[in-house]
């Protein structure tokens, strides 16, 4: 967090407060204003006695300066919030042991409680504000005050416990590996640790936040800069804002037990309880959310979301449509009609559903818990009767109405979808507005992690090839045209890493490529890597930072983030290490075994493909322009343009770029004898 709670609204120095003096006690009783005892008002120097009407004291209350021109509407005494422009001042409001920042415009706030009001404070037309001693604004500070968000199973076996500036990947960490007594133990720690830390002795109100028609707030902390317009109730929660990543909470909203992260938009009736979200996430349309953490640039409205783990980039937007019980590793879109719940076909309610990144149940999916999907699994209409556990990545599962079965069809987003490949890869990195970039997020498609995944593809084709893949009895479908695919496609992976770096680096050959990156050449590719909170990382890795963890060295969430970071400093040369190795992989042999002959091969197959990729992407998009029925609304060409924009729009514009690019640095390196060319 680049700034803590407790600074969000900076204390005067001791002594900054003096006793009302006697004309200005008096003109405030004149003003209507009263006071169970005036020697509790205090006031700061600059003070303005005449901007104080109708208002009640009790306690001691801190009120800071009115400094003339300190607001920002045109007379420069107001404060504006939308239309919305009201004088400084505190104006028929009851204040009860509260300190009151500089310049604030408070009309009209019937109850205040236990509060630290920062500076240039909006508050209207408001219902309650309150707190009290012992307040723990939603985190959990030790075992007597714990607020856990019972994750991915509904009986609370991988219950977390939230604390602000949490990213997916320690959420995953905790709810995955429990059965390691000391990590839960040590997590825990830590947790309570950073919660007593942040935790500030009163609730705060961060400068230039603003709190409008709204019933109340109650043992809350809002951020700086904050929006709260129009709520129904913020409950013992944390709202994370400043000016540069402001967060709003809108008309009828319910929020309790909660943490709300940077830029977030929680809206229109939403509802959320024991959720933790992380930045640049919306919540609208009457959205329920309940026991859930909720990841970075998230759109979820209308629908039902309980017991989850959803990592960054998740969409789902329709009223008939529920999650519940399930773990999804981002990049996911949940449709209408979906009803993804636990259905209780154990003997208890703990039913789990695991999908990798790019979850996409299509229209009316039902699925039955346990189920695992690879990366990118469409999944057609139907009610999916058995639970399913596909390992197949950026393929379509459809059921086979003829026979009850259920039908796969490996590497179908790129045999036949190569437009939605290319516009997934480019539009989730687009759509990543966050400022606080605290969450690393892996925006391709193709990383170590689905590479991995298509090798596992590879075997189990080869496998069902044995007994003939597309017989009645086998899942798979047009396997061997699948397979082509995921090989073309782990080549372009490996070409997208392995040339801008021998570009960057003036490398010409595979042996100065190899010592480059440091590889052996017995080296072989034995690593799995995992999604870890959107975050690719090896097992290995994985391992050694859960032991670091557990070490006495890690005594705060930071040192936990410093280990991850660590990894990532490294993250872009483990991928061309990764790509090397699954180059030799493709050819079933080690890196030694794949040679300067093998890699010049390589290089070959680069302008081949990169061509058929552009085709590809362009042919799956022409698709859209040729369908019959598609052109049937239309009266023209025209027209459909018109509305639907050219086939080459920026997607097909940039892919075809991106692989021009590609085929070049390979072809110049062919043209020079691969073993003395360095790419321009």
């Amino acid at each position: 967090m680049e700034n803590t709670i407790k600074q969000w609204r900076a204390e005067k120095p001791e002594g900054s407060y003096r006793p009302l003096s006697a004309e200005e006690a008096a003109r405030l009783k004149g003003q209507l204003n009263t006071a169970s005892d005036w020697s509790g008002v205090r006031v700061a120097e600059g003070f303005d006695a005449g901007r104080v009407h109708r208002c009640s004291f009790d306690g001691q209350v801190l009120i800071g300066a009115f400094t003339k021109g300190g607001g920002d509407a045109p007379d420069g005494d107001c404060l504006r919030h939308g239309h919305a422009v009201l004088k400084t001042g505190l104006y028929g409001s009851h204040f009860r042991d509260t300190s009151i920042g500089d310049n604030p415009a408070i009309h009209n706030l019937l109850y205040c409680s236990g509060q630290d009001i920062g500076d240039s404070v909006i508050i209207s037309n408001v219902g309650e504000i309150s707190s009290g001693e012992g307040a723990s604004f939603g985190m959990s500070v030790n075992d007597g005050r714990r607020y856990p968000i019972e994750v991915i199973n509904e009986n609370g076996g991988r219950a977390i416990l939230p604390y602000p500036g949490m990213t997916c990947t320690d959420a995953y960490v905790w709810a995955k590996f429990r059965d390691d007594k000391e990590l839960m133990a040590k997590l825990s720690e830590l947790t309570y640790a950073a919660s007593r830390d942040l935790c500030p002795k009163r609730a705060v109100i961060g400068d230039s936040a603003a709190i409008l028609n709204a019933k109340a707030v109650r043992e809350s902390l809002v951020g700086p800069s904050a929006v709260i317009d129009g709520a129904d109730i913020v409950y013992n929660s944390t709202i994370l804002s400043d000016a540069g990543e402001k967060t709003f909470i809108g008309p009828a909203v319910h929020i309790e037990n909660a943490i709300i992260g940077y830029g977030n938009r929680v809206d229109s009736a939403a509802q959320l309880s024991c959720v933790m979200t992380g930045t640049a996430a919306s919540l609208s349309k009457a959205a329920r959310v309940t026991h859930s953490v909720i990841g970075d640039n998230a759109q979820i409205a209308c629908c039902e979301v309980a017991n989850c783990l959803i990592m960054p980039s998740h969409a789902q937007h329709h009223n008939n449509s529920f999650l519940i019980a399930a773990a999804l590793g981002g990049q996911s879109n949940v449709a209408a009609g979906s009803t993804i719940g636990s259905n209780h076909n154990s003997r208890v309610n703990d039913g789990e559903i695991w999908a990798q990144r790019g979850f996409w149940p299509g229209l009316c999916v039902s699925l039955r818990h346990n189920s695992r999907f690879a990366s990118f699994t469409m999944i057609a209409k139907g009610a999916y009767q058995t639970e399913l556990d596909l390992r197949l990545p950026f393929s379509l599962v459809a059921l086979d109405e003829k026979n009850g079965s259920v039908a796969i069809f490996p590497a179908f987003w790129f045999t036949q979808n190569m437009y939605a490949v290319m516009r997934s890869s480019q539009k989730f990195a687009a759509r990543d507005k966050r400022v606080h970039k605290g969450q690393f997020i892996e925006h391709d498609i193709l990383a170590p992690d689905t590479v991995d995944e298509i090798f596992d593809a590879l075997q189990m084709i080869e496998a069902f090839g044995a007994a003939g893949s597309d017989a009645p009895k086998t899942p798979l479908r047009r396997a061997d045209e699948g397979a082509k695919m995921y090989r073309m496609m782990v080549r372009h992976y490996c070409a997208k890493n392995i040339l801008p770096y021998m570009r960057k680096n003036g490398l010409s050959s595979y042996s100065e490529l190899i010592n480059a990156v440091g590889l052996s050449n017995d080296d072989r590719d034995n690593e799995k890597w995992v999604n870890c909170g959107a975050l690719a990382i090896t097992e290995s890795a994985l391992a050694s930072i859960i032991n670091a963890i557990k070490s006495p060295k890690i005594k705060a969430w930071p040192g936990v983030h410093a280990l991850f970071d660590a990894f990532l400093a490294s993250y872009s040369l483990r991928k061309v290490k990764h790509s090397i190795r699954s180059l030799a992989k493709l050819e079933n042999t080690a890196v030694k075994g794949f040679n300067a002959d093998a890699f010049e091969a390589f290089l070959e197959f680069v302008p081949e493909d990169s061509k058929k990729i552009a085709a590809y992407a362009i042919l799956s998009r022409t698709k859209d322009y040729k369908n019959p029925f598609r052109k049937a609304v239309y009266r023209s060409l025209e027209e459909m343009v018109s509305v639907l924009g050219p086939v080459e729009d920026a997607v097909i514009t940039k892919t075809t770029a991106e692989t021009d690019e590609l085929a070049e640095m390979a072809t110049a390196l062919l043209n020079n004898g691969v073993g003395s060319a360095v790419i321009q």
